[in-house]
């Protein structure tokens, strides 16, 4: 193909890395091939209509782009499964072929035969594979689905719990409003890195606010050497340990807000029990000891969980006690 004459230019596209920030990229073309890979310069730097800068994973999908193990063509199987021998077929084959394919076992088996698994091709578009597959199945009758996903399928099913619907809570940016910053397992600085990202607020809390950053991970992440004033190592899968400590010294310090407790929630004492749960299950009773397993959640039980001295759990819970207002985030990771 030729390509001399064509005009220099600047295209508009996307990073199609699944972090969630889908930053705009700006393709610096030249003679049909993309030199340079630039990012947003549009906005301004006032927080809400900042630039969305990409992030090094953005500006480096030239490499993606020219990979010499990108597909460009459709590839057909022409061995046993596991060999890794294929064979280009045409655009028309392979269309063909697939709708043939899903006729077949629609008419066999029905359309709860055809499932599409979460994770399949490109999460990171602006237009992702969700519409137009859905889209499509739609027409032929529907398919069989997932709920929620490997990123936050536990955290979404216990927040209809805490909140009365998933995804809630306070917007992470709400950490510029606060004093102290606890993240559990969240490592923002490189999972959300870019312009667009959460990391923006990290930033602007200690830029702005001086918040205070004390980062619980097993990892001495990018978030603990750019951002954090304490690091706190923890053993994996062991948050909740630490979690149910602090709240046993925040309970018998007189640390909780009874009165909100009392009036919006059940279960958190014995007087908001619904009437069919038994006795010693309430969970002031699970963190204080008196309940069914009988081990109040002190900082010492904790110690030997989790590997923090008991000492700095203590701290830690009467510095999340003292300090208004104070911002609490989890990671996507702890909550598998």
């Amino acid at each position: 193909m030729k390509t001399n004459n064509l005009p220099d230019k600047i295209v508009w596209s996307t990073c199609n890395v699944n972090c969630g920030s889908r930053c705009p990229v700006r393709l610096h073309v030249k003679n049909g091939i993309v030199v340079r890979v630039g990012t947003d310069n549009t906005k301004q730097g006032s927080s809400g209509t900042q630039q969305i800068r990409a992030c090094l994973r953005g500006r480096g999908i030239r490499k993606w782009i020219y990979s010499p193990e990108r597909l460009l063509y459709p590839m057909k199987r022409v061995g046993k499964r596991g060999e890794g021998r294929f064979a280009r077929i045409t655009w028309d084959q392979a269309f063909e072929e697939i709708a043939s394919k899903l006729e077949s076992i629609i008419a066999q088996y029905g359309n709860e035969a055809i499932y599409r698994n979460y994770g399949t091709g490109n999460l990171g578009g602006v237009v992702s594979h969700h519409n137009q597959i859905e889209k499509l199945m739609n027409v032929l009758g529907g398919m069989l689905n997932y709920h929620n996903s490997y990123s936050t399928a536990q955290i979404f099913q216990a927040m209809t719990y805490l909140y009365g619907k998933k995804d809630t809570g306070n917007y992470i940016s709400d950490m510029v409003n606060s004093k102290l910053v606890v993240l559990f397992g969240n490592n923002t600085a490189e999972t959300r890195m870019s312009g667009g990202g959460t990391v923006r607020d990290l930033v602007l809390a200690k830029k702005n606010k001086n918040a205070r950053v004390i980062v619980i991970d097993p990892l001495y992440t990018d978030t603990v050497t750019g951002f954090a004033d304490e690091w706190i190592p923890i053993r994996p899968g062991t948050d909740a340990a630490l979690a149910a400590a602090i709240a046993h010294v925040l309970i018998i310090n007189d640390m909780v807000d009874n009165d909100f407790l009392t009036r919006y929630t059940i279960g958190y004492d014995k007087s908001s029990m619904p009437e069919d749960i038994p006795e010693g299950n309430s969970y002031k009773e699970y963190i204080l000891g008196s309940g069914a397993d009988g081990i109040p959640k002190t900082p010492e039980w904790a110690s030997v969980i989790t590997g923090i001295p008991a000492k700095r759990i203590l701290e830690l819970a009467y510095e999340i006690g003292g300090t208004k207002p104070v911002y609490i985030a989890q990671g996507w990771g702890p909550q598998r």
